[in-house]
């Protein structure tokens, strides 16, 4: 099937499996913390501070970490941060089972997987040409298939998660996340070495961390897309990190239905992961990112509004399309023109807009919805993420000309 074309290349296809099986634990686990936390304190700012320590990292060392993986062998950086994140399942385990976790525990928990996170991540999206043997034409199927798996997780994740909280506590979820790593490091350990790509010597490390930046701003589709991403997700994601409070306060439900309202937001993700790996061409992708965009705000707008558990995972549906159809959309664009110098410097610019963001509008969120309700407070992040799509969709035609000439200066058909 053309949709799962790039599985075609075995180390990719030994990657996608590995992969698929390390973020349905990595979702087991992100569901249990938040609904831990929450029974622990019954607050949405301790919500807000272990969303904001998990993911922070990403905004401050994603520099550093690309031009780490533009320096070093990028299978050996991913092996190592999988294996320090499966440590800290680990711990987090067995000081659950142990009845010894407090919330400050979690939150240092957070803090370390996040810093193995922001190392990781870079690395492993610049990881995805080289697996599938340097065929830029099969790249935006390959980041595509790779968003796919991500958010197969993340449907699959939290439906479990709702079940094995509900019978058996957070601590077996934070073991099965520990576990599930070792597929991932088994996928790694069968990939070949990887070449490296910095080929900057004699310039200094200030220089070459900021070419990243350079090229970002300098380039038009890039600069746009990344402001955009940047709001969106500031904005949309917001809601994973008070779900427990929504949950409890506005749909008076318990851990199953946290399961089932983040599983909805995945389902949409899913969809939106499949529509652009069935995509033969780059053509009319901003237009898709801009629509995507503003189903994320509208989705979002109508599940702050909502008492209902029905039609909060309807609304939950566009918010994760939206999400996903944004940042995949965007690395996409990016990752077609940029050179494979800049590859992984560029790949941890948008990992800042895409994850960095998030924390804030998570701890901003979570301070909001303590002085005047969850409901109110989501309501203003979405018509913000609204304003966005607007914004973008006015500059649609300064966006599609300078897009078309990095498109030829490129090489690259649309």
């Amino acid at each position: 099937m053309l949709i799962f074309r790039s599985l075609g290349h075995p180390d990719f296809r030994r990657y996608f499996f590995g992969q698929a099986v390390s973020l349905v634990g990595y979702w087991l686990q992100s569901i249990a913390v938040g609904w831990l936390v929450y029974r622990l304190t019954d607050s949405g700012w301790m919500l807000g501070v272990v969303a904001f320590v998990n993911h922070i990292p990403m905004l401050f060392i994603s520099p550093f970490a690309g031009l780490l993986a533009d320096r070093v062998d990028r299978r050996t950086l991913v092996m190592a941060s999988q294996a320090l994140q499966m440590l800290q399942a680990f711990v987090l385990a067995i000081l659950t089972f142990a009845d010894w976790v407090t919330p400050w525990h979690v939150v240092v928990l957070a803090l370390v997987q996040g810093l193995a996170h922001a190392f990781d991540t870079p690395a492993r999206h610049a990881l995805l040409p080289t697996l599938i043997g340097g065929g830029k034409s099969e790249l935006p199927n390959a980041i595509a298939l790779n968003s796919l798996v991500m958010n197969v997780g993340r449907f699959l994740g939290p439906a479990l998660a709702g079940v094995l909280l509900a019978w058996f506590g957070e601590a077996w979820c934070f073991l099965l996340n520990g576990i599930s790593y070792l597929a991932v490091l088994y996928a790694l350990m069968k990939l070949p070495r990887m070449p490296v790509t910095q080929s900057s010597a004699g310039s200094s490390l200030r220089a070459q961390m900021l070419a990243g930046f350079a090229w970002v701003y300098q380039c038009l589709p890039a600069r746009l897309l990344m402001i955009n991403l940047a709001i969106v997700s500031f904005t949309a994601p917001t809601y994973q990190a008070l779900m427990p409070m929504f949950v409890q306060e506005v749909f008076l439900g318990d851990s199953r239905t946290l399961g089932w309202l983040v599983g909805s937001a995945g389902l949409g993700a899913l969809a939106g992961t499949l529509l652009l790996a069935s995509r033969q061409s780059m053509r009319g992708l901003t237009h898709l990112i801009n629509a995507a965009s503003a189903a994320a705000g509208l989705g979002l707008l109508l599940f702050s509004l909502t008492a209902s558990v029905p039609v909060a995972m309807f609304a939950l549906m566009p918010v994760g399309f939206g999400i996903i159809v944004t940042a995949a959309g965007t690395n996409t664009v990016l990752q077609r023109v940029v050179e494979d110098r800049l590859r992984a410097r560029v790949v941890a610019i948008y990992l800042m807009g895409f994850i960095g963001t998030a924390p804030l509008g998570s701890l901003a969120l979570g301070a909001l919805a303590e002085r005047i309700g969850p409901s109110y407070a989501m309501s203003g992040f979405a018509l913000l993420c609204c304003a966005s799509a607007v914004a973008l969709w006015r500059r649609r035609a300064d966006l599609g000309e300078a897009l078309t000439l990095e498109y030829r200066r490129a090489g690259i058909d649309v």
